[in-house]
């Protein structure tokens, strides 16, 4: 029996340019207006009357798709999450939050999905991705997976997970309105590309029971809070939970989805943007009302430097949809653009449609974190792949920092289209320094032929020592904790005799910024420990010691005590900041910490701001080492 292909669905191209106008004039009409209250997590009271901002300003809800689609230009149309990273660094400094994440990790030498998850708890699961979806969905008219397939590669450089998925599953949204109006088949559209166990999944079926049961958004919205709520306002959970009820309940007028969305508070920039941008692709640019269009005219605005030919959203529209005509005739089968202008289509051709090939691919995977501690040993493994139709034969190692050691490099054989994985050994320095960053290449030297080769970043953890734990019990039922109780001779730590208070001490090692004392002291009860950490600072430098706590801390550094922290319970990176001046050379920091909930969340990390705005820098300083 032979199966006839069924034929791919047309789009007019005056259609598609109209559609994609108008998704990025309601991107921008939502993050100018939502940025004014953005963070605000109660009920607002916009009108028609008082929603417009007087000054619109850049969103990075709009900025980093800017990018992506330089990229797309640039780089071509099989664009790898790499080639996103390295367009960030080179171009972008926003370092917000998860951003400021992905960057410290991937200036260490840890990509994407890697880069997204590692060292970025509190973060890793927020808005920052799922709002970078329209540009995937716009360049992939009609074919939702399509759409999703790019939205994951996007995703990962700084999240995991539900927010990855939460990104496909607009990016499919955005990619299907091109052929549908209505809004609840969109949204199935949606769900048909993110996993049905997930959490962000049921968030969306929480959303549409409470419309089905006709439900007035106020209430739906306090519903999505009572089950999904986040004391982060940026959380995926909530935020489109909220761009949902504002599309749903809108029914489908600009004006009325507009308002739902920034009233419902939180992350408003993200949640009116995105809302905007959906319902603006559903209108076209020609059906948004003119009292929205009219405020921002056609020019949007960026936060970082990007030389392009115009700042019109217009040209931006015209720009997607060439990338949308190159990516149909290689990877969108399913949908041809009639009637493209000449010109459009001869910009088209100027994108780059091959796929890169290499004969030898490598890629690491790491079994496990991208970081080790001192006196440890950690497994690797190194992925290689012969692309080409010929034979291989070579050999395999690992280039190492100055100190650290590895297994025996190893012979390899690949057969055409053979891919094969190897694991590898590789030990610290055993005294000295243990840096943050540490950079190693992993190198396929082919016998009597080229060098294929893989940089890569291992992550030097925090060495800490520890006293304790102390605790009182004042009761038969409870123990009992003060944070100015001194629990050892506290004094030492200010006449700069710290170390012979830790001399037998604990030893810890902390792979990411949160230390791991759940799993060092799994105790219930209330208790006190005091953690020493001794790191080298390449230069003198002014900067910020970051404390998370859910409990009671004492800082001091270099002997002198420099703030504390009372009475917060639950943690997050970004509780508490201090200035300081670290010294060149060697630092010493002491916490007392003093555990009063079930379980133990303390975080430390050392800032600095990017003053300059300078692109590809980590305001999380990773120049630093723990002295071993």
């Amino acid at each position: 029996m032979i199966k006839v292909r069924a034929l791919s669905r047309t789009l007019d191209y005056g259609i598609y340019f109209d559609k994609v106008f108008g998704g990025w004039i309601g991107k921008c009409i939502g993050g100018a207006i939502g940025a004014q209250v953005e963070g605000q997590k109660r009920l607002h009271n916009f009108t028609e009357d008082n929603v417009f901002p007087k000054k619109w300003p850049p969103n990075d809800d709009l900025d980093l798709q800017v990018l992506w689609l330089h990229a797309l230009r640039e780089r071509g149309i099989f664009i790898t999450s790499r080639d996103l990273a390295e367009e960030w660094v080179e171009h972008c400094w926003y370092h917000f939050n998860e951003y400021g994440r992905f960057l410290k990790n991937f200036l260490r030498g840890i990509d994407p999905p890697v880069s997204g998850w590692f060292d970025n708890e509190f973060f890793r699961e927020s808005m920052g991705c799922p709002i970078r979806s329209e540009i995937w969905g716009f360049i992939c008219p009609g074919n939702p997976s399509l759409a999703a397939w790019y939205a994951s590669k996007d995703g990962v450089l700084d999240h995991w997970k539900n927010s990855v998925w939460a990104e496909q599953f607009l990016a499919a949204i955005e990619s299907s309105l091109f052929f549908e109006s209505d809004i609840n088949r969109l949204i199935n559209v949606g769900l048909s590309q993110i996993p049905q166990d997930s959490k962000i999944y049921k968030v969306v079926q929480l959303v549409k029971e409470c419309r089905e049961k006709d439900l007035d958004w106020r209430s739906a919205r306090s519903i999505v809070l009572s089950k999904y709520g986040n004391p982060d306002f940026t959380s995926v959970f909530q935020n489109i939970g909220f761009t949902l009820i504002a599309l749903l309940w809108g029914e489908g007028d600009f004006s009325k989805t507009m308002l739902i969305a920034i009233n419902c508070g939180y992350d408003t920039d993200c949640t009116c943007a995105t809302a905007g941008a959906i319902l603006g692709g559903i209108l076209g640019e020609k059906r948004i009302p003119e009292k929205w269009k009219e405020p921002i005219g056609d020019i949007f605005e960026m936060g970082f430097y990007l030389k392009r030919e115009s700042y019109k959203i217009s040209d931006l529209a015209k720009e997607t949809c060439e990338v949308g005509i190159a990516i149909s005739k290689v990877l969108n089968s399913e949908v041809e653009i009639t009637n493209i202008p000449i010109d459009v289509m001869k910009r088209a051709t100027l994108i780059p449609t091959g796929k890169p090939y290499k004969n030898i691919e490598l890629s690491i995977n790491y079994l496990g974190l991208p970081s080790i501690g001192k006196g440890e040993e950690k497994e690797i493994e190194v992925l290689l792949r012969n692309n080409s139709e010929e034979e291989t034969v070579g050999r395999l190692s690992i280039v190492t920092p100055n100190g650290w050691r590895v297994s025996d490099e190893l012979n390899v054989r690949l057969y055409p289209k053979e891919a094969q994985s190897f694991k590898f050994i590789i030990k610290p320095p055993e005294s000295g320094v243990l840096w943050d960053k540490n950079t190693f290449k992993a190198v396929f030297q082919e016998v009597g032929g080229n060098m294929w080769e893989k940089e890569f970043g291992i992550c030097g953890a925090k060495l800490w020592k520890v006293l304790g734990p102390f605790w009182d019990s004042p009761t038969w039922i409870e123990d009992h904790v003060d944070i100015d109780k001194e629990y050892i001779n506290e004094s030492l730590i200010s006449k700069g005799e710290e170390m012979k208070l830790f001399k037998e001490s604990l030893e810890i090692s902390s792979y990411e910024s949160k230390l791991p004392l759940n799993e060092v002291f799994p105790l219930k009860g209330e208790y006190c420990i005091y953690l020493l950490h001794r790191f080298i600072c390449p230069k003198e430098k002014e900067v910020y010691i970051v404390i998370g706590a859910n409990g009671d801390f004492k800082l001091w550094l270099n002997g002198k005590l420099i703030g504390e922290g009372r009475g917060k319970y639950v943690w997050n990176p970004l509780m508490y900041r201090f200035k300081v001046f670290l010294k060149k050379g060697e630092n010493i920091v002491v916490i007392k910490y003093a555990k009063k909930t079930e379980k133990a969340e303390l975080s430390f990390d050392i800032y600095k701001e990017n003053e300059k705005r300078i692109p590809g820098y980590s305001v999380w300083q990773i120049d630093l080492g723990s002295i071993i």
